[in-house]
């Protein structure tokens, strides 16, 4: 599964660009019905977000479930995201979820039971912290100026234990991470595909330690 990038507007092509925010619009505007329409056509959006304008704001990274909890959409419109694969541990610029902002505004306990994170991510949230620190620790060692010049966000460690695995690409490095959860904690795999690139593995551990596991594969 790929992770759902966030960059700079102009780092995309137009019409992909315009289908982050054609997709904010929807759901920002409560349109339920084609939103859902959309998902159903561009699957692999169901857990992006607007992108941010270079020299912008950043973007909100609020999701179309995140809209849902916002607009407080009717329980079926998150049941069919759930089912075309919304994320529930994704958090927003402000760092919430889609149930923290519906816990505080909807009370139907079976709505919300819905998106609750899962309690191996909440009860992990101390352990996840490191691990994502030591993960932008590991991307930012090979691709920092890329993730820079992208205006590209980090990814989310709660969505690794959620989803299990995901591949994590970077624009101009013709590669990028495939991130998985091991025993000692996360590994990654990254591939530079450009001329002197290679390959290197790294794992990080419980507390966050990054660890050069092995390099010099393509």
């Amino acid at each position: 599964m790929e992770y759902p990038v966030n960059v700079y507007s102009d780092v995309y092509r137009d019409n992909h660009a315009n289908g982050h925010q054609e997709l904010a619009e929807l759901g920002s505007t409560c349109n339920w019905s084609e939103l859902i329409d959309f998902l159903k056509q561009n699957p692999s959006f169901i857990n992006k977000s607007r992108l941010a304008v270079r020299d912008g704001p950043l973007s909100d990274l609020n999701t179309p479930l995140h809209w849902a909890a916002i607009g407080a959409a009717p329980c079926e419109i998150f049941e069919e995201l759930i089912a075309l694969g919304a994320a529930k541990s994704l958090k927003n610029s402000e760092g919430k979820t889609a149930f923290d902002i519906a816990a505080d505004i909807i009370e139907d306990a079976e709505l919300l039971d819905i998106i609750r994170v899962p309690p191996e991510i909440t009860e992990k949230a101390s352990e996840i912290e490191k691990l994502e620190k030591g993960l932008h620790a590991a991307i930012k060692g090979r691709a920092d100026n890329l993730i820079t010049q992208n205006g590209q966000v980090l990814p989310q460690v709660g969505f690794l234990f959620e989803k299990k695995e995901f591949w994590f690409p970077i624009s101009g490095m013709y590669g990028g991470f495939s991130v998985s959860l091991c025993e000692k904690g996360i590994e990654t795999s990254s591939w530079c595909r450009v001329a002197g690139g290679s390959g290197q593995r790294h794992v990080i551990d419980r507390e966050g330690n990054v660890e050069l596991e092995e390099e010099g594969f393509v």
